[in-house]
Formats: structure tokens, sequence, C-alpha cells
């Protein structure tokens, strides 16, 4: 087993970006919005050619379509890059390619617990949000079978936190060496159940 465990050897640093996908209900949410909008725009125009006190409102529901629009591009191109330095990870969350903003900083040796945060076998969550405090996400998509909960100490609030990302292999490979025995363990055993389930869809396609 232990020779199992060994791991090669690899760089000090490690840098990933991953791109997050706005879900389906908020894009949805936003369409009908801006949509609501216009169309309220438009009836305001039309009427406020009847009444003046109208083109205040219409002017007031432009305003709001530009803004939801705005958002709208906003949401879709919002990128993290995860950093991972000897031992160190930090996550940073950059918007439209030039505002980033540093979501959490943590030593991996001091990672409490890590895994898929979908079971592959049964599909359920394998961790309860609401039993945190502080709850950080960086994930493509949380609910996306190839995202990871963690439990780590946050080094920017000084307080646990639960975790979602999207690690690679690069990453990966750069948190396995410095996680302890026990979790090691449970990392193994994770990939093995994730290439039976892998074996098995293949079968029945």
């Amino acid at each position: 087993m232990e020779k199992v465990m060994q791991v090669e050897k690899i760089d000090n640093y490690s840098e990933q970006i991953v791109k997050r996908k706005m879900t389906p209900s908020k894009f949805s949410a936003l369409v009908v919005s801006i949509a609501g909008i216009v169309v309220l725009i438009g009836l305001s125009v039309y009427l406020s050619g009847y009444f003046n006190w109208l083109v205040p409102v219409a002017l007031l529901f432009l305003g709001l379509g530009i803004y939801l629009s705005i958002m709208l591009i906003k949401n879709s191109g919002i990128e993290y890059e995860y950093t991972c330095v000897i031992g160190e990870m930090r996550i940073d969350k950059i918007k439209g390619k030039s505002k980033r903003k540093k979501i959490t900083v943590f030593d991996v040796k001091a990672i409490d617990d890590i895994g898929k945060y979908i079971n592959p076998k049964t599909g359920s969550k394998n961790v309860e949000k609401s039993k945190f405090d502080l709850v950080l996400t960086a994930a493509e998509d949380i609910d996306k079978d190839d995202t990871y909960y963690v439990i780590i100490h946050d080094k920017i609030r000084q307080k646990h936190a639960l975790l979602f990302f999207t690690p690679n292999e690069r990453t990966l490979s750069m948190i396995q060496p410095y996680l302890s025995i026990e979790l090691k363990k449970k990392f193994l055993k994770m990939k093995h159940d994730q290439n039976a389930v892998e074996n098995t869809s293949k079968k029945e396609d």
C-alpha cells in the first residue's frame, strides 16, 4: 500500500484557471427580467405620448434594463485562479479578466477533509453546507460531478471554511503529497470508486 501512495517528484508551483458557468436558473431569471424590462420600456414609451408623467418611468426602466444586461455579461465572465506554492494554496476571483479579488488562502497540510461533492455511486451530496458558518465557492459548476469540497482553515478570515472548487489533475497532484495518511487513503479510494463508475458506464454504452 505504501508503494501505491508514493507520489512522483513534482514542481513547487502550479496554476489553474477555471471559468465559472452560469447556472441555467440564474441565466433564465436574468433573461426573463431583461425581457420584462424591455416590454415595460416599450409600453412606457408608447404611453408617454399620451401621459407626460410616464417619461421618467420609461427612463427608469431603461436604466434597469441596462443594469441587468451588464450583470448578465459580468456573471458570464467570471474566472477563478488556483495558485499552489509549496503547500499553500491561494484562490482568486477574476471579473472581466481584469478585476481581481482574493477568495481564500490556506495551508494544504491543514486540510481537515477533501472529497467529491457529489457521490459518484449514489448521486447524493457528501457534505452539508448548512453545517458551516463560512462557505466559499470557486467551482466551475457546484453541481457537476467533478466538483470537490475541502474543509480548510481560511487564513484571510482566520476561521474554518467549506470550499468548493474544480481542481484538475495537476492541482490535485500538488495537494495530495501534503495530506494526512488518512486523507491519502481516502483519496485513493475515491479515485478507485470513480474509475469503477466510469468503467461501468462504458460497459453499459
